[in-house]
């Protein structure tokens, strides 16, 4: 834990040292120094709790509100910390070179970055509720600061508004939560909320707390339909801070649910069906969605909540599992959603970082407008391309590995004999997400990177570019090790998996370790068949290079000119497989005498939660003469409520006494 806390003071520094320095030349090299070194002493511990298996934690004893304030370390969030300390180091880099391109002072956006990462490192190793508590809020204000970096303009603003007020149910909702878990405990510390919750009293508040745990952490999440905050924020944040935010933050949603789980010694059937039908959902509707935007960073949030979806099914494979006995299954989906959690950390930030470099030459995150970039930042094409194989499950990238571990977690629920059986229903959504998912970054590979330029703009040349393209490759190194030495991470991802579930690991290990020989065998075939297809290219390229070169005219499907406006947009390249799902797929049509243009809208934002919003300003509106009147109005008002509240009372109790 010293290790932690060290890591966790130099981000600190890093802060201050952002704050004191400014504008200074040297401001960016010190800043990223003491990030980078703060994370690499940091994840040190967590790793050593990942090999070890056991736990270590550290406990403040100063009569601290809540009583003591315990801080540790344990399978869980040690999976958690290394996804953090992993993407945080890589994006503090990035965001240096980004912010230097842009007209927004970086001092600040810089120094609320290095405390972000401390007090989500707070929440992952806090072991009590107040602390907890705190850094939670900690974490939310400081990312609604880092969207609102761009606060002058109005998208920032209204993505901003959006997120801290469905943030803060959240919060309503934890509240209530860890109220329902302290009825019966001594003291607030997580160890006393676990020993309370699994006894005889216990059980009448279950269900309730597991509940809440779906508002409070499927906000954070962003699982659908709670997910409303998610794209705005996203694409209003700056690149570094959008791949923090969708590679850790939202991730701290599955670690409460996970947390909840071990707090309460399992969960029961029903919640598990449902967690599993919500990552349904979420997976196909997430994925459907993505391929309807036009904003390149509107798709990269949405294909979190597809992601999001993937990481529900293992644990409600994992859930279902442990209810119905079955402590395979539970260890297997209960490390099928660590390891995409981890996983979708490195391959969902190396794509935000890469559209930010996009967006940084450019100048637009309009999909419509792009093309041919490829040859201008060859180094950003490579790791985004890396990210898209990775994202899409394919062989032999991480993204495989523990897509894999789902399916291989709902097949064994196939095999059992009670209601568990049921669960392998929903592997249809998660194929068919996994298509969906290929044909959009089919489509955001071949606008964005591929063909000729479809608006005439001048690329941005700098210096910094060099930092923006060089640093996600450390991502698409650890994308691409994970895939292919997953037996160095499995071990660690089943260890974590039973801890959660309850059993002992040794029992299960030799089973579930089995289970990833027929995914080494196909990454294996895709390895080989990568290598076979590289050594054609390069050998029919040599082939051509000696070849002599003729020159003929190409048939232009009957065109007098050919312009680069005739190529494939981005709309018209997804239509085909958009208009197959009708009003969900959420794309408006606009058609006129000259014009024929589509609108992705989100029918929860747009539909469901705008209207009710408008609603209730209204009503407020109406209400606001309350507050405008004389003193003796409130006088009154205050008399009024006295009255109201000892009525109450004295129904409640019976009558007035005689």
């Amino acid at each position: 834990m010293i290790a932690l806390f060290a890591g966790l003071a130099l981000l600190v520094s890093a802060a201050v040292a952002a704050v004191v320095l400014r504008e200074h030349r040297r401001t960016a090299l010190v800043f990223a120094s003491l990030v980078v070194a703060g994370c690499a002493m940091a994840i040190v511990p967590a790793i050593g709790v990942l090999a070890s298996g056991h736990a270590v934690h550290v406990a403040f004893h100063y009569n601290l509100p809540g009583g003591d304030w315990v801080f540790g370390i344990d399978p869980l969030s040690a999976v958690f910390l290394v996804a953090l300390f992993s993407v945080g180091s890589v994006a503090a880099v990035y965001g240096t070179g980004y912010m230097a391109l842009g007209r927004t002072a970086a001092w600040p956006c810089h120094a609320v970055f290095a405390l972000e990462l401390a007090a989500l490192a707070l929440v992952l190793s806090a072991q009590a509720v107040v602390p907890f508590m705190a850094a939670w809020e900690l974490m939310a204000i400081g990312s609604l600061l880092l969207i609102l970096t761009e606060y002058r303009v109005a998208e920032a603003r209204r993505a901003g508004l959006i997120y801290i007020v469905a943030t803060h149910v959240g919060t309503l909702a934890l509240f209530a939560l860890f109220a329902l878990l302290a009825r019966t405990g001594n003291d607030w510390s997580f160890r006393a909320l676990a020993t309370a919750a699994t006894s005889p009293d216990g059980a009448d508040y279950r269900n309730a707390v597991l509940g809440l745990s779906l508002v409070a952490f499927g906000i954070k999440a962003g699982l659908f339909p709670l997910h409303f905050w998610l794209p705005p924020a996203h694409a209003a944040a700056p690149s570094h801070v959008s791949a923090l935010l969708s590679g850790v933050v939202i991730k701290i949603g599955i670690y409460g649910l996970l947390r909840v789980i071990t707090l309460l010694g399992g969960a029961p059937a029903w919640w598990g069906w449902c967690v599993l039908a919500i990552g349904l959902g979420s997976a196909v509707l997430g994925v459907l969605w993505a391929l309807a935007q036009h904003d390149i960073k509107r798709l990269l949030a949405y294909h979190s909540v597809e992601n999001i979806g993937i990481i529900l099914m293992g644990l409600g494979a994992g859930a279902l599992g442990a209810a119905y006995g079955h402590p395979l299954v539970a260890t297997l989906g209960y490390a099928a959603a660590l390891l995409h959690t981890l996983n979708h950390a490195l391959f969902k930030s190396l794509l935000f970082l890469g559209a930010g470099t996009v967006y940084r030459i450019t100048g637009t995150r309009n999909l419509e407008q792009l093309g041919g970039l490829a040859r201008a930042v060859p180094l950003t094409w490579l790791g985004f391309l890396v990210g898209s194989i990775a994202i899409i499950g394919v062989p032999p990238l991480n993204g495989f590995v523990s897509e894999w571990l789902v399916f291989q977690a709902l097949f064994r629920a196939g095999h059992a004999n009670d209601a568990l059986r049921l669960a392998i229903l929903v592997m249809p959504g998660l194929a068919l997400a996994g298509g969906l998912a290929l044909a959009c970054f089919a489509k955001v590979g071949g606008v964005v990177f591929l063909g000729t330029p479809r608006a005439p703009r001048e690329l941005t040349k700098s210096p910094q570019l060099g930092t923006l393209e060089i640093a996600p490759l450390a991502l698409a190194g650890a994308c691409a090790f994970i895939g292919l030495l997953p037996f160095v991470v499995l071990p660690a991802m089943l260890g974590a998996g039973a801890f959660v579930a309850g059993i002992q690991l040794p029992s299960v290990e030799a089973r579930a370790t089995a289970t990833m020989v027929g995914g080494t065998a196909i990454t294996i075939a895709a390895i080989t068949l990568s290598l076979l297809a590289l050594a054609i290219w390069f050998i029919s390229r040599g082939l051509r290079r000696n070849a002599p070169v003729r020159l003929s005219q190409t048939w232009s499907c009957g065109y007098a000119a050919v312009t680069a406006r005739m190529q494939y947009t981005a709309s018209s390249f997804a239509a085909p497989l958009v208009d197959l799902f009708g009003r969900l797929s959420g794309v408006r049509v606009h058609k006129g005498a000259s014009v024929f243009h589509s609108e992705p809208v989100d029918l929860v934002l747009d539909r469901a939660v705008s209207p009710w919003w408008n609603v209730i300003v209204r009503l407020a509106l109406r209400l606001r003469p309350l507050q405008q009147g004389r003193l003796s109005r409130y006088l009154v008002y205050v008399i009024g409520t006295v009255v109201a509240l000892l009525t109450y009372l004295v129904v409640r109790a019976g009558g007035v006494p005689k």
